[in-house]
């Protein structure tokens, strides 16, 4: 099949599955560069890495950029908020390695660019391009974070213990977009709570048991852990918002202290108050919600994209591997595996961590 650039360089190949990884319809690979004067690399133990570019394979150049499309956007929900934003508008368009030696506008190779986690990057995306609906859940999150999102040194406490609210409409607007384009993911993963006037989810301000048994069951049918608790940030005074719903955090974090009221919670309560604030708040445009709109904070925003973000990688099965060190020795025996049986290399086919 024809091959295609992407721009997307990383040396950190060496830590992860050997390619090629499938997607549906596309392979890719790591292509080590041929420039005269490489861009360099990584040093790791006593060897050298070399940047290696990613370089899809596809029958068309449509398929190649519908696959580049989704490794940007699994890249930046990797690390919670629109990093490749911050370099460019969007994926760069990939360009056909038949014409690298023509001239004219085909020619043209996209920008360099490398970062951390690319090859974790290029596994989610042969997974996502599996099931349409991961696809259409990644995209709503990605279209979330390109709405509004910060980079996580941001959120860290001990960096900015509490981000103002806005003054300005179109930051109380941004926010609400983002939140329903954030939690419209998680239904894409039919994660949603599912209630309805004649079963409501909370009874006399109390979770409906059979709501909430139905959401339990299909969490643990996606592979969600219902015993890893959900991080969750609360910045400043409480507000009106807050006082309306269900209390969120059930144990607060070794560093919550004055405006800093961070803590974790049990998966069912985030996914009732997002709820809330999706349907009650952030999806509407009456007049009755302006008071409500003008409170919402970055926090409400972020924590429910990380909401997202953990349900997704938990859903794609990528979640504990990015967060234990027992992930990262499965994935270190998932490499060598990798290697020693040449035939393998079907992301797809990885175990689920």
């Amino acid at each position: 099949m024809p091959q295609f650039h992407t721009g997307l360089h990383n040396s950190d190949w060496h830590r992860d599955p050997v390619p090629p990884y499938r997607g549906r319809g596309w392979t890719l690979s790591f292509v080590e560069q041929s420039e005269e004067f490489p861009r360099g690399g990584e040093h790791s133990g006593d060897q050298f890495y070399p940047y290696k570019e990613v370089v899809i394979s596809a029958r068309n150049q449509v398929v190649a950029q519908r696959a580049a499309n989704t490794i940007h956007n699994a890249h930046n929900l990797l690390h919670g908020f629109n990093l490749f934003g911050t370099f460019s508008s969007g994926p760069q368009p990939v360009s056909p390695v038949a014409s690298d030696d023509n001239s004219g506008p085909s020619a043209h190779r996209p920008e360099f660019h490398a970062s951390p986690d690319i090859p974790l990057a290029c596994l989610i995306a042969a997974r996502v391009s599996q099931r349409r609906r991961f696809g259409y859940a990644l995209a709503r999150l990605q279209i979330s974070m390109e709405v509004m999102s910060f980079p996580t040194i941001e959120l860290d406490p001990s960096h900015s213990p509490n981000i103002p609210k806005s003054l300005f409409a179109e930051d109380h607007i941004r926010m609400a977009v983002a939140i329903t384009a954030a939690y419209a993911a998680i239904e894409e993963l039919h994660l949603e709570i599912r209630a309805s006037p004649q079963k409501p989810s909370r009874i006399d301000g109390r979770w409906n048991p059979e709501v909430r048994a139905e959401l339990e069951q299909r969490l643990t049918r996606a592979g969600v852990d219902l015993s890893e608790e959900f991080h969750w940030n609360l910045r400043g005074k409480r507000t009106r918002i807050e006082i309306r719903r269900s209390r969120e955090i059930t144990k607060l974090a070794p560093w919550a202290r004055s405006e800093v009221r961070d803590g974790q919670s049990t998966f069912q309560t985030p996914l009732l108050t997002r709820a809330l604030l999706r349907s009650q708040i952030a999806a509407h445009g009456r007049e009755d919600k302006h008071p409500f709109l003008k409170v919402l904070s970055v926090y409400d925003a972020t924590n429910t994209q990380f909401l997202a973000r953990r349900l997704f990688l938990e859903s794609v099965g990528y979640w504990r591997y990015l967060q234990t060190d027992e992930g990262h020795r499965k994935l270190e025996r998932k490499r060598e595996k990798h290697s020693n049986t040449s035939q393998m290399g079907d992301a797809t086919k990885l175990p689920t961590m």
